[in-house]
């Protein structure tokens, strides 16, 4: 204090810092930078400690979301090949949910499809054997509640006449109302005809139909008829997505039949080829093993006014000849002009699937049309014996 006082008082600078106490300058300025060094890494802690809180949320929330109460069922083997990459999450029941780890850009989720616990395997729902004895412990997405998913497939395995309006013929302007009428009225499944405007020049209704009509409320089993040229596969994708149970297409516009049907299959759903008057029988031989439905049809699809084609009720004989010889329950199919004239002898031929359409919408009662059409059906030769 006195120096610099006396400094002061002589207007003299103080003398220039000695090189012996320069380390005492480079000890502060070391400090300074280890305080931002110990800032920085602070703040990546902090950072990376909020980055995985909001992981172990996300994985929590969609665990939640997508667990279900762990039963199981026979369904195969079920799964989604747009899935990148998958985890397993332990169910309480002991099984196992393949759970989406990676996706593919701009992939939804309710595209997830079903996943499986296999027998053989005990690991996996993608079984390379394909032994047919898994159980499903989830279904995950595709559109549809497994409940509705689960009906749908019993009354396909079950040994039922099945009556199936064709909603296309409904009036569209209510298209909700009229499906709860048909169902209130004793009808079984929901038939839609899909028609993109090259396979046939008729250009009909889209998957958000299906879609809305599940959000309506619906709950029946809804039959999906691919009557499109080219863009199948891109088709079976968006109506599994919205909804559908059964899809059927004609292997007129599918480019890969077998890839097609797997694809459907693989979705959890039930798969059928569509049968036009002009298409040899001859292309089913390779696929028996496969269709859940095999769709004759007694016209021409896409144009009005057409007459039943009596060449169905042979045809039909001989395909349901191939349906016992191979051993599966495959269900026989009919479209086009069938109602209470006809309907009785496409039973006797085997026929045991019927696609009604203005013969019930144009009714006066819905339920009166389709009880007789029933009691036509359920008395024939063919189902009695």
């Amino acid at each position: 204090t006195i120096q610099s006082e006396q400094y002061v008082n002589l207007h003299l600078k103080p003398p220039k810092m000695h090189i012996e106490e320069m380390p005492t300058l480079k000890l502060s300025q070391s400090s300074a930078t280890t305080f931002k060094r110990k800032r920085l890494l602070v703040t990546v802690v902090v950072f990376a400690g909020l980055v995985a809180i909001i992981a172990i949320a996300r994985s929590t929330l969609l665990s939640s979301a997508l667990a279900p109460t762990g039963r199981t069922t026979n369904r195969g083997v079920l799964a989604n090949r747009d899935v990148l990459s998958m985890r397993s999450v332990p169910l309480p029941s002991g099984t196992r949910q393949l759970v989406p780890n990676a996706l593919p850009k701009g992939a939804d989720m309710s595209l997830f499809a079903r996943m499986s616990t296999c027998k053989c395997c005990k690991s996996c729902g993608i079984c390379p054997k394909r032994c047919g004895g898994m159980k499903r412990s989830v279904v995950v997405g595709a559109g549809v509640d497994p409940t509705i998913q689960d009906r749908a497939d019993a009354l396909l395995a079950s040994n039922k006449v099945l009556i199936c309006p064709a909603i296309q013929t409904a009036n569209l302007a209510e298209m909700g109302p009229e499906i709860k009428r048909a169902m209130d009225g004793g009808a079984d499944i929901i038939h839609w005809d899909i028609m993109d405007g090259h396979f046939t020049e008729k250009l009909t209704m889209g998957p958000m139909f299906v879609k809305s009509m599940r959000k309506y409320g619906i709950t029946a089993p809804f039959d999906v008829h691919l009557v499109a040229d080219d863009i199948v596969d891109h088709l079976v994708k968006e109506f599994a997505d919205a909804g559908a149970n059964y899809i059927t297409f004609h292997p007129e516009g599918c480019k890969h039949l077998d890839r097609t049907l797997s694809m459907i299959k693989d979705m959890g759903l039930k798969c059928g080829l569509v049968i036009n008057p002009g298409t040899p029988l001859s292309i089913l031989e390779s696929v028996m093993d496969q269709v859940d439905i095999i769709l004759l049809m007694s016209v021409n699809p896409g144009f009005k006014g057409q007459p039943f084609k009596d060449i169905t009720y042979s045809k039909a004989k001989a395909v349901k000849e191939m349906i016992r010889q191979s051993g599966r329950k495959i269900r026989l199919e009919v479209d086009g002009r069938v109602g209470t004239k006809n309907i009785e002898k496409l039973a006797d031929m085997g026929c045991d699937m019927f696609v009604v359409g203005g013969a019930i919408f144009n009714s006066d009662d819905y339920g009166q049309t389709i009880s007789q059409l029933r009691y036509l059906a359920e008395n024939s030769v063919s189902v009695n014996h």
